[in-house]
């Protein structure tokens, strides 16, 4: 039976959408109440996004997650009405602490109860569903008829990438999907609908940031997003090295967002002490300038952020309200370069302010170098597996490689250790701290990679892992080329350094800190657990002189073979 030449039912229309919104995979467990886009995918255009089969929707809204990063697109996922979406929710949590566009589409039964089935259409619809996920989304919306979901997928994808970035949810009727198209239908053009601009400061602030910077003792810029985009992180260092001014990434117990400076430029301060006391401080995106180093009350702060923008009242990823002598609403990449041509012509202009910045630069870039010859000494003691020594020879393993670290730091030893220079190789956090996030992620950005020969490494803590394990079998399913490398300390490690702690402040035994918090007696075996998905390159690793011969097959496998690979580390603090 040949295709017709348009959409004949709804769920064409909306995948000829999806391909229009440049959307080129949907990664979903599969659900009834999308049954019309799924059979729309398999049987209609050639051309139609390529299906990812996951185990679980918190996988799929992973997976979508880690290639939005990767691609630097927005990325689709679909989901089964309320039960899908209720198991996507850390995801979709995670995915908009992390300020990443993504479209979901949710199905449902019958909007109209008149035709739902008996139980089943009635316990898997809900009135409004994305009252749901309301709360961390951009925007929801549940069209009530095709044209409508036309525009709702239109002004989804606008919302989803308009700053500050994030998912959008949108609840298509299985009826939608199912019913013909109605006579005369089109499929809008979307390249009539273009995307907002970036939020530029006003010329004003911009002069008045600069005035401050420059006429500053002891400048500090402190940044924890630049749009993960490369032209403003180059930007970003101008303008440190114009102002001879140190840069501190913000730093979390669950990684970074992402990659904001070089990790080995001199002028890098992030980790270590600083050599003084800030007097003016730039924050770029920070959420809490409360976690800068060496900040007191009698700085002065300025700040350049988006996070005013689409407040939510449910969850506090907003964070208390920040200190700044300056709040401009605007995004970090429209508002560094218009500050680095600032900054020039004022140095131009005052040739003592530019003898000062050249001598606080040589300064910081003496301490910085202090800092970093420690660390690799640290990162060279081979008596155990630390996460350091792991950060080092997975480092030595994959430096000739084009790599991409999808997800996990070891504890920022990656940072310390690695030269990382561009946006594109450090994907960064999950954003909400949500288990069950790494897998995912890394297999959506190795798609994102698989027609090149960049190598992808996801450093996989185990804990994370046993959140969604099923993600192995996507990766098998889908031959994804990805190096996953478990940090296996055989504990829930941040939860038992809590029990340590809160032990001691009361005077307790430290003992039984591990009751409850170690994934140990038994172990789990990543290696067999793998193989029995379908990933058969997999080594263990439990003393420090097997781990160099194991990191090196399982990168030969990965770039050879383009297959995933596994290699089970035991770690110790």
């Amino acid at each position: 039976m040949s295709a017709p030449a348009g959409p004949e039912f709804g769920s064409d229309a909306i995948v000829e959408l999806l391909v229009e919104l440049g959307i080129d995979l949907i990664p979903f467990a599969p659900g009834a109440t999308f049954r019309g886009i799924h059979d729309s995918l398999v049987n209609g255009r050639a051309d139609a996004p390529e299906i990812i089969e996951c185990l679980h929707e918190e996988i799929s809204v992973a997976v979508a997650h880690g290639y939005a990063k990767a691609s630097g697109k927005p990325a689709a996922a679909a989901l089964h009405d309320i039960v899908g979406l209720q198991h996507a929710t850390m995801a979709i949590y995670n995915a908009w602490c992390d300020r990443v566009p993504l479209l979901l589409l949710g199905g449902t039964g019958p909007v109209d109860a008149a035709l739902r089935r008996p139980w089943i259409d009635w316990i898997h619809t809900a009135n409004i569903q994305a009252t749901q996920v309301r709360d961390y989304t951009k925007w929801d919306d549940q069209p009530a008829s095709l044209p409508a979901a036309m525009e709702a997928m239109i002004r989804g994808r606008q919302l989803a990438v308009a700053a500050p970035q994030g998912p959008v949810y949108l609840t298509i009727d299985s009826e939608i999907q199912e019913n013909l198209v109605p006579e005369g239908f089109r499929v809008p053009d979307p390249g009539r609908y273009a995307p907002a601009e970036a939020i530029a400061p006003a010329p004003a602030a911009v002069e008045a940031i600069a005035a401050r910077l420059v006429e500053a003792e002891g400048p500090l810029i402190a940044v924890e997003s630049v749009d993960r985009q490369q032209s403003a992180l180059e930007a970003l260092v101008r303008l440190a090295e114009l102002l001879g001014a140190g840069v501190v990434e913000v730093q979390r117990d669950y990684n970074r967002t992402e990659l904001c400076v070089p990790t080995r430029h001199p002028l890098n301060l992030t980790g270590m002490p600083l050599p003084a006391r800030p007097d003016v401080v730039l924050a770029l995106e920070v959420r809490d300038v409360a976690v800068v180093p060496g900040l007191d009350a009698e700085a002065t702060v300025l700040q350049v952020t988006t996070s005013g923008l689409a407040p939510k009242a449910w969850a506090a990823d907003l964070q208390r309200v920040q200190p700044a002598e300056l709040l401009v609403p605007a995004q970090v990449s429209a508002t560094l370069p218009l500050l680095v041509a600032a900054v020039e012509r004022l140095l131009a202009e005052r040739p003592e302010a530019r003898r000062r910045a050249e001598e606080r630069g040589a300064a910081t870039t003496g301490h910085s170098a202090a800092a970093r010859t420690a660390w690799a000494a640290t990162a060279a003691d081979a008596e155990r597996i630390t996460p350091a020594l792991l950060a080092a020879r997975l480092d030595t393993a994959t430096r000739g490689h084009d790599r991409v670290l999808a997800n996990g730091s070891l504890h920022n030893w990656v940072h310390r250790i690695w030269d990382i220079g561009r946006v594109d190789r450090y994907l960064g956090s999950s954003g909400g701290a949500g288990l069950g996030y790494g897998l995912g992620a890394s297999i959506g950005a190795a798609l994102a990679h698989r027609g090149t020969e960049r190598l992808v490494i996801d450093i996989q803590s185990d804990g994370d892992a046993m959140m969604t394990p099923g993600a192995l079998w996507t990766a098998a399913r889908h031959r994804v080329p990805l190096l996953i490398v478990v940090e296996n300390n055989r504990m829930w490690g941040n939860s038992f350094m809590h029990a340590v702690k809160i032990a001691e402040l009361r005077g307790r035994s430290t003992e039984h800190a591990g009751i409850g918090t170690r994934i140990d007696d038994p172990a789990v075996d990543f290696v067999s657990l793998a193989a029995s998905m379908g990933i058969d390159a997999g080594w263990r690793v439990e003393r420090v002189e097997e781990l160099d011969a194991a990191l090196a097959a399982a990168v030969e496998h990965v770039t050879s073979r383009r297959l995933p690979a596994i290699v089970d580390v035991r770690t110790e603090e």
